[in-house]
């Protein structure tokens, strides 16, 4: 019996292997990484994908800047873009605002 439950957990293990493996494949490697931030120089031979733009969400948050880029770039990571300029920054009242990046896609 205990050789039994061996290999039960070996097979369970397994199957848990393979189908992660097969979920991963069907990813490329660039939809895992995060944007980098970019000057245009960097851009000039990508391709544009579009401009995203990213809240700080509300309350009081007075690094307002840093949650609204995370929202960016989380953004943009969805799209599979690889590169990111940051656009501008507009505070909305004293403790929230939005982020605007231009995103851009590069072959390595």
């Amino acid at each position: 019996m205990p050789a039994l439950r061996t290999a039960l957990g070996y097979h369970r293990h397994l199957l848990k292997s393979l189908a992660l493996t097969t979920c991963l494949l069907g990813f490329s490697l660039d939809s895992f990484a995060q944007p980098q931030v970019a000057q245009l120089t960097d851009v000039k031979n990508c391709q544009y994908l579009k401009q995203i733009e990213g809240g700080s969400g509300y309350g009081k948050n007075f690094s307002w800047q840093k949650l609204a880029k995370y929202a960016v770039l989380s953004q943009a990571e969805k799209i599979a873009a690889t590169h990111v300029i940051w656009v501008r920054f507009d505070p909305v009242g004293g403790f929230n605002g939005i982020a605007v990046a231009n995103a851009y896609r590069c072959q390595s």
